[in-house]
């Protein structure tokens, strides 16, 4: 009973799970604060001061180092402070609500005028979930008022705004903003009381909280007018974090994920908290053997995370990444094949940054962090540049920061390190192909032109949590700006039919023959995809001044009639002219349509048959095709990140098919 409907969000995804007999669970006994400060024969009062005088996190930053980012950098010290001002005034964006306040209706604010927060609020839907349900008896089916999406209470119960305030803390000596960690952390435990619903439901949430309530706690320590009582309740609320964590691990749906890393995480960020007291050391030494075992399992040879997913890739990265750079901070460094992996992960992140410095879209993106130490509330939750910087700093890599944006050095110095050199003497080169053969994935550059391409199979091991349907999809992105895009996955559980649409063959700049999905979806099953289609990567190769990726699936050989697709894609060096040659193999009369999803701010208009014209801010295109195809220009959607979607328009061409053995369809964009 205690595990039961645990992670919430993922109820589906459980369901969905293999059923193998279950394993035996080993839930460690509950254990009290008291009883450890017992055991380790210190009073709280004691811990506490100890505490309060020493470093345990690497967010520590010098008074040096501060006045260094005041002086070369005001801009982003005055954007860190006004955005800790809109917390102060509990202003909130997140997971593109739009700026809301959650004022909770049910507490009167306090004497000294703070508003307690509305815990349990979709601000998008304007709909509350119930408050205190037990964890036993929580069921997210049953208990979700309407539609609304948990995920919007769940983020701010992360708690990443904390950072934050112990940064506007360090940078202004104001104790207001130690003030509000100080009441926030009442406010929450008062309104959540541990192991209920729905702040408690979803083990990776708290882990995610705990890790950032250490650090705030971290930048506030030296506050003098926090009350010397805060810091035991504070502490105390922060060791049941743990417990609780090491008793509701995500680790039991058949396959680990980003989740169940969080957990990992999230508790050793706790061991290094409570590293002198016995569950401490427990945590710090169960917590670095499931690193390695979950970068064995969760890194794909070729770097890339096995979730098939861009953005989860770089969640997956930054988790990975703290892990390793608080191992070395506190002078016990992980496992030397950590580094190893992990070196190969941030370049596979670098390899697929688009000319703009975002990150593409492939798979689901719930803008997933573990701390934000930068850019809170105003960075754009597709930038991945954050983590160059401290990256070039754990693995000393300097041609990383060649992709570093304009808060690289803020965040690298927040992590702990000097600020990194300007302009690397051997960037990153930019020109040429890169594939990633297990990831499914193929980048060709000329210039700023960029063409990425997508033939994976589905991803967890198999689950496909987080897997589109965009096998031999690409993006197309010229003189630096995207023209052609993976259209994202906005939302997940609040609008099933979204999600199931989004990550839909039909919604990729890919082809589909007779209504079928490459891979089979079931529309109640909003976190698994079915595995039938076997990509194949035939051809990659540079050669006569084009780069080339050919390859195939056979996600339609489930039709009456099976048929194979094969896609050859080619840019030319000389000109950046791509061409993709469709080939269709097999038998039957079947409808076939090409969809192609252009970016916002991109027109598309029909010049005649099989001839069109795209225009977008900095370039014109002319697309050409076969001239039988009946074409159709549409309204769609973009998703930049969750919650998010832009009007965009898409281009699709359809025909019904007599085929017969082997049938060929060339497209062309030329400048």
């Amino acid at each position: 009973m205690m595990l039961r409907r645990a992670a919430g969000l993922l109820s589906r995804f459980r369901r969905a799970a293999p059923a193998p007999p279950p394993a035996p669970v080993v839930v460690p006994p509950a254990r009290r604060w008291a009883d450890e400060l017992n055991d380790a024969g210190v009073t709280a009062e004691e811990w506490v001061r100890r505490r309060l005088n020493r470093h345990a996190l690497y967010v520590n930053v010098s008074d040096v180092r501060l006045d260094q980012l005041r002086r070369e950098h005001p801009a982003l010290v005055q954007a860190t402070i006004d955005s800790a001002r809109r917390v102060l005034r509990h202003e909130f964006n997140l997971l593109g609500s739009g700026s809301y306040t959650p004022d909770d209706p049910d507490r009167a604010a306090g004497a000294n005028g703070y508003r307690p927060i509305d815990w349990y609020l979709d601000p998008v839907s304007g709909l509350r979930f119930p408050r205190g349900v037990p964890l036993v008896e929580w069921n997210l089916d049953e208990m979700r008022p309407g539609r609304a999406d948990v995920k919007l209470p769940w983020e701010l119960a992360r708690c990443q705004h904390w950072p934050l305030l112990g940064q506007a803390y360090r940078l202004t000596a104001d104790d207001r903003f130690a003030h509000e960690i100080a009441r926030e952390l009442r406010d929450f435990m008062e309104a959540n009381p541990i192991s209920t619903a729905v702040n408690w439901a979803c083990t990776m949430d708290v882990a995610l909280r705990a890790a950032n309530w250490a650090i705030g706690l971290e930048l506030i320590r030296d506050c003098p007018s926090v009350e010397p009582t805060f810091w035991e309740d504070a502490y105390k609320a922060l060791f049941e974090h743990g417990t609780f964590i090491e008793r509701h691990l995500e680790n039991h749906y058949g396959v680990t994920s980003n989740h169940f890393l969080s957990n990992i995480v999230g508790l050793f960020f706790l061991a290094a908290v409570f590293d002198d007291l016995p569950r401490g050391r427990l945590w710090n030494q169960q917590c670095r053997s499931w690193l390695v075992e979950e970068m064995a399992a969760q890194v794909l040879p070729d770097g890339a995370d096995f979730e098939s997913s861009v953005p989860y890739h770089r969640l997956v990265t930054e988790l990975f990444l703290a892990a390793s750079r608080l191992a070395d901070y506190v002078g016990a460094p992980l496992a030397p094949g950590i580094r190893t992996r992990l070196s190969t992960m941030v370049d596979f992140l670098a390899a697929v940054q688009r000319p703009d410095g975002l990150m593409p879209q492939v798979g689901d993106a719930d803008d997933g962090r573990l701390h934000i130490l930068s850019g809170y509330g105003t960075a754009q939750p597709q930038d991945g540049r954050h983590l160059f910087g401290p990256a070039a700093g754990v693995l000393g890599n300097l041609v990383w920061t060649s992709h570093g944006g304009e808060w690289m050095a803020w965040e690298t110095a927040w992590w702990g390190f000097d600020p990194p050199a300007a302009s690397p003497s051997e960037p990153m080169p930019r020109d040429g192909l890169r594939h990633f053969p297990k990831a499914g994935l193929t980048v060709m550059r000329r210039g700023r032109d960029y063409l990425l391409i997508t033939n994976g199979i589905v991803g967890t091991a198999g689950f496909g949590n987080h897997k589109h349907n965009d096998l031999l999809g690409f993006e197309y992105h010229v003189d630096g700006l995207p023209v052609f895009v993976d259209p994202g996955s906005y939302v997940y559980t609040s609008d099933p039919d979204a999600r199931n649409l989004f990550r839909s063959t039909m919604s990729h700049n890919t082809l589909s023959v007779g209504g079928e999905e490459q891979n089979e979806l079931r529309p109640g099953w909003l976190f698994r995809m079915f595995e039938k289609a076997s990509p194949e990567h035939l051809e990659v190769d540079e050669r006569n001044g084009d780069l080339r990726y050919r390859g195939r699936h056979h996600g339609f050989a489930r039709l009456p009639q099976p048929v194979v697709h094969e896609r050859t894609f080619t840019l030319s060096r000389l000109d950046g002219a791509v061409t993709i040659t469709d080939v269709l193999r097999g038998q039957g009369m079947y409808r076939v349509r090409w969809h192609f999803h252009f970016a916002p701010q991109v027109e598309i208009s029909i010049a005649g048959p099989g001839q069109f014209t795209i225009r977008s801010v900095a370039t014109i295109l002319t697309m050409s095709g076969p001239a039988a195809l009946l074409p159709t220009v549409s309204p769609a959607w973009y998703s930049p990140s969750y919650g998010v979607r832009l009007p965009c328009v898409a281009l699709d061409l359809e025909a019904d098919e007599a085929l017969d053995g082997r049938r060929e369809y060339v497209f062309e964009f030329a400048r």
